[in-house]
């Protein structure tokens, strides 16, 4: 252990930091914004499915598509061809979507990234919360944030996402399936590897249960007969279609309806990558050969068909519901989809990069009173506009946060025009790329400063790229003007967080859950120790496998974690984990604090509860800089996510999180 003196000031250094966070919090605590009266306004059904590009029959992606409900309710307002998501990714694009904000406004452009925690984010309303302080009764079933399926287990948190995912609880007045979960449990869990590729999340094949026992039955059931009563005050009522999202696993009579052999497969180009530059191409990891090796391209593009046609008939359903219910003349009605999906396009499978196959979402809006039926609008929309666009649907002032523009005009007038593409990012910060799509053009320009232009009516499947062509420098000019100037970050500058050294030598950090530190701006960690200090409120059957604080790699560095319930430090030293445990936790406040000792002792404790002390993988400190800095609250950090396929960000209410770095070995030895 560190000297007495040593140790003591440490202490007395965390209290004081402590009391003046505790101060801090208590001074700029806002008052919760007053709830208006929504009386007399119409209601809104917002559905959102997943993964769903535009393989359906009213934009004509595929010939063989089974959309009936999906063209009926296309028909009956607004269809928008030209509608794109503003980040081909599940967490990145529904984050957008719900708040209005851009990537590069709100910071959040990955699917382990917990959107709720970016400094950009807080203190803005997201859509359904805003129309919950305005007045509305909000409701929700199935996914809306960013979630999944739960892994092989079905858990509720882990396996990226888990059932619960990123929800935020504040939005709703009802949820569905309960409070803090989104996703029922799958009646067939995903791994069953149906398929023979072996890959976790992406399998396919028709299952032996009937419509109503799949997860999506059930949200659909809930929505049914929400929307087949009265309600007391106009609604916002969110439902989230899980499919044609993978595991595909339907019932096998939308499988029997698509015989293998009639299948067609999307047209591609033999040597479509050879125009493209370096940064755009397929890395390793991809699944081209495989399929094409395993003869398994039209089996993916028939369950993908097989699950479009499942969600069509759920869309049905619900859609009877409305009409045959009390709402049908009072209800504003959106379908839309979070990003589209590759089928060995540019040798792309799933999502993700900035072509059109992934980018292009279907878009419907009905509005009584408003829309004309069967019209439509080939202007570009994103997303993002759907925000502002329910807002004016309802008369509703905007907030200031948003930066999409309200479709209302285009909604109003079919022949109306817009005079900016839409903008989809992919990657984020100083490695941020951006496409912008417009009624004739996709300009793509990656962070590198290579580019991909493509001329559409001439042009659809992006055969053939133009950047290099000087006659349209002038189109790339106009379409660049429109890309983001700057990438924010999510997270507060290291600045906020790393102060200097105390006088005896340490390193004191106040933390919260999604702050970052690069380790070039962390404090020192070779040949020193750490202690950490802790309290939050824990819930295991949320927080069960998350993660509190990472700092380092794996030949030097350590983890504050829990594992099915248990606190546990490990310690990495040289590509070596060693590991102490508590016992388990239950839920309610837990105080935690953890010590990585310079002489070769490692221990965790919870006052009260137990304790355990351990031998640390070095006698001298860590024994190099780390080239990892430090994550609170991350997914994963320094634990891989083979060991720890189940690691979530810490979903709680965090009271303290201080880190002290202690003083280098050479200060706080004994002078002779």
């Amino acid at each position: 252990m560190p000297p007495r003196a040593s140790l003591l000031t440490m202490l007395f250094h965390s209290r004081l930091i402590f009391l003046a966070m505790a101060v801090a919090l208590a001074s700029n605590t806002a008052a919760a914004p007053k709830t208006r009266s929504a009386y007399g306004k119409p209601n809104v059904l917002f559905i959102i499915a997943d993964d769903l590009r535009d393989y359906t029959g009213w934009l004509g992606g595929h010939p063989q598509s089974v959309t009936p409900n999906m063209d009926r309710l296309a028909k009956l307002g607004m269809r928008f061809t030209n509608a794109h998501c503003n980040y081909a990714l599940c967490n990145p694009s529904r984050t957008s979507l719900m708040t209005g904000m851009l990537p590069s406004s709100s910071g959040v452009f990955g699917n382990e990234q917990d959107w709720r925690r970016s400094v950009q984010i807080t203190g803005k309303p997201t859509l359904p919360e805003y129309f919950k302080q305005q007045g509305f009764l909000t409701a929700a079933a199935g996914k809306i944030f960013h979630a999944n399926h739960g892994g092989p287990e079905g858990r509720l948190t882990g396996w990226h996402g888990g059932r619960r995912g990123f929800e935020q609880d504040a939005a709703w007045d009802q949820r569905f399936p309960s409070a803090g979960v989104q996703i029922p449990d799958l009646p067939v869990h995903t791994g069953q590897n149906f398929n023979g590729l072996n890959i976790w999340h992406w399998d396919w094949g028709g299952i032996p249960v009937e419509d109503e026992e799949t997860d999506d039955g059930q949200v659909v059931a809930f929505a049914a007969d929400f929307l087949g009563k009265k309600q007391k005050k106009p609604f916002f009522f969110a439902l989230g279609l899980y499919r044609p999202h993978s595991p595909w696993y339907v019932p096998q009579k939308y499988f029997d309806a698509l015989p293998l052999d009639s299948i067609k497969l999307p047209e591609v180009k033999a040597d479509d990558l050879d125009d493209l530059p370096a940064t755009a191409k397929p890395g390793k990891g991809g699944h081209h050969a495989e399929i094409v090796e395993k003869n398994l391209w039209k089996e993916a593009v028939r369950a993908y068909l097989a699950n479009v046609a499942f969600c069509d008939a759920m869309l049905g359903r619900v859609l009877e519901a409305v009409e045959k219910g009390p709402n049908a003349k009072n209800t504003i009605i959106v379908f839309t989809s979070d990003h589209g999906w590759y089928f060995g396009e540019k040798q792309m499978w799933h999502k993700g990069k900035l072509w059109e196959p992934t980018t292009r979402v279907p878009l419907t809006i009905y509005a009584p009173e408003l829309t004309k039926p069967d019209s439509k609008s080939s202007q570009p929309v994103a997303l993002i506009d759907l925000y502002p666009t329910l807002c004016d649907l309802v008369k509703m002032a905007k907030p200031e946060h948003l930066d999409g523009s309200s479709l209302k005009p285009l909604l109003r007038d079919p022949t109306a025009k817009r005079d900016k593409p839409a903008i989809t990012c992919m990657g984020g910060g100083k490695n941020a790329g951006y496409a912008a799509r417009d009624e004739r053009w996709r300009y793509i320009r990656y962070s590198d400063g290579s580019e991909e232009l493509y001329d559409h009516p001439n042009d659809p499947h992006e055969w053939t790229n133009l950047a290099m062509k000087a006659e349209h420098a002038a189109e790339k000019t106009r379409l660049a003007a429109f890309f983001p100037q700057e990438f924010k970050s999510a997270v507060r500058p290291a600045s906020e967080v790393v102060v200097a050294a105390s006088p005896a030598g340490s390193a004191d950090l106040v933390l919260k859950i999604g702050d970052e530190i690069s380790a070039a701006e962390a404090p020192k960690l070779q040949g020193r120790g750490v202690f950490i200090n802790a309290a939050f409120e824990f819930d295991p059957a949320i927080d069960q496998d998350s993660t509190l604080l990472t700092h380092g790699d794996v030949q030097s560095g350590y983890a504050l974690h829990f594992v099915a319930s248990e606190p546990t430090l490990t310690v990495f030293a040289k590509g070596k984990a060693t590991t102490i445990s508590c016992a388990p936790c239950e839920k309610g406040r837990i105080n935690i604090r953890a010590m990585i000792d310079h002489a070769g002792a490692i221990s965790i404790a919870v006052p009260g509860h137990s304790e355990f002390i351990g031998v640390a993988p070095f006698d001298q400190g860590f024994p190099q800089e780390p080239k990892s800095g430090i994550a609170a609250g991350q997914s994963f950090g320094i634990l891989k996510a083979a060991q720890y396929p189940n690691s979530t960000p810490f979903d709680g209410i965090v009271h303290r999180l201080n880190l002290t770095i202690l003083p280098p070995v050479a200060a706080t030895a004994p002078s002779h």
